[in-house]
């Protein structure tokens, strides 16, 4: 999933979130199932300036 793919709405919610934890909650509240390789970079990868370090890209200015 693709930061760029959300609505606005929901990178505003992926914007607010606080913890890795908050993201993948939300990812599943809006019924997105997340790969693998996403799961370990929001959990991993907590860092909102390395999108592209950090593929999964939910999380980014």
């Amino acid at each position: 999933m693709k930061f760029e793919e959300l609505t606005p709405e929901q990178q505003e919610k992926a914007k607010a979130a606080k913890s890795p934890e908050e993201i993948i909650a939300l990812a599943k509240e809006e019924g997105y199932e997340l790969s693998d390789s996403e799961l370990e970079a929001v959990s991993g990868g907590w860092d909102h300036c390395s999108k592209e370090k950090y593929g999964c890209g939910m999380v980014g200015h």
